[in-house]
């Protein structure tokens, strides 16, 4: 890697006070190169966000996608499911209209879903034939239930449209610390990288409440790890970092970080953004 030259990025932080032209000129302010941001059907605040972006000279890296419904994409064969499709494709081609060149989507969400099924493969097929012929990439995240991602990528990986966005912390908490690139590293194409404090109980079943999104070094994450498995797969993209300031339900992992306002967590995450760059 070429520390010299590698650009950084942050998502605009959800459910923030401030507006979101506001949190953009905070991430410039702070040094950072790209920004994503999250959907909405509101061609409006899409544009505005897009504006806001090249009005500030960032990159637009990505737009997430809805995902807290994404397991009626294998589970429901009526209008529901159809439903999250369409939105699904709205999204991409939003991505192609703003001329943001990838769509990163979570494959599923529930932590007792193991059964992916025919119905969602052919689904997520007809997202990926529209991303080829729109030229934008969908990139499929590691979370839990990773038989529904295996599948995707056993399935429609070949396509050029097809990439994988790495989530460390989903992979310490959600995966056992799983090597995820192993798997899926040559399809690489984004990154969300966060910390947190790993499975806290290990006689529960996982919950969403132990991914934190915390500041990198503040958790318990090996970032010297991290940067030498994106060398090994030879990643020169865009390291883009996904941090959140509040806690989760029951923990006090992000405390620290409630006396900030948000443009000094974006200072502050920068400084750690290039500490973890130069490792």
């Amino acid at each position: 890697m070429n520390i010299q030259k590698r650009l950084l990025g942050i998502n605009v932080l959800a459910n923030s006070a401030e507006p979101d032209e506001k949190l953009i000129s905070y991430i410039r302010r702070a040094g950072f190169d790209a920004c994503f941001t999250g959907w909405s059907e509101d061609a409006f605040v899409m544009d505005a966000r897009a504006d806001a972006v090249a009005r500030e000279g960032l990159i637009y890296q990505s737009i997430h996608a809805p995902f807290h419904k994404v397991s009626r994409l294998w589970e429901d064969e009526g209008e529901e499911g159809e439903a999250y499709l369409s939105m699904l494709l709205s999204c991409l081609r939003d991505c192609k209209r703003l001329d943001v060149p990838i769509m990163v989507t979570h494959p599923i969400i529930g932590m007792d879903r193991h059964n992916p099924t025919e119905l969602g493969v052919r689904r997520y097929a007809v997202l990926v034939e529209e991303a080829e012929r729109l030229g934008v990439c969908v990139a499929f995240e590691n979370l839990e239930g990773e038989e529904y991602l295996a599948l995707l990528m056993e399935r429609l990986g070949d396509s050029s449209a097809v990439g994988f966005c790495w989530d460390t912390g989903h992979e310490l908490c959600y995966n056992d610390s799983k090597d995820m690139l192993a798997f899926y590293g040559k399809k690489l194409v984004a990154t969300h990288l966060n910390d947190n404090m790993g499975r806290t109980d290990p006689t529960v079943n996982i919950t969403w409440h132990d991914d934190a999104h915390m500041l990198p070094l503040d958790g318990i994450a090996d970032w010297a790890g991290i940067m030498a498995r994106l060398r090994r797969e030879r990643y020169e993209g865009i390291l883009t970092f996904e941090l959140k300031i509040a806690n989760n339900p029951g923990r006090h992992t992000n405390d620290a970080y409630q006396a900030w306002s948000a443009e000094e967590f974006f200072r502050r995450a920068y400084e750690r953004a290039v500490r973890v760059a130069t490792l």
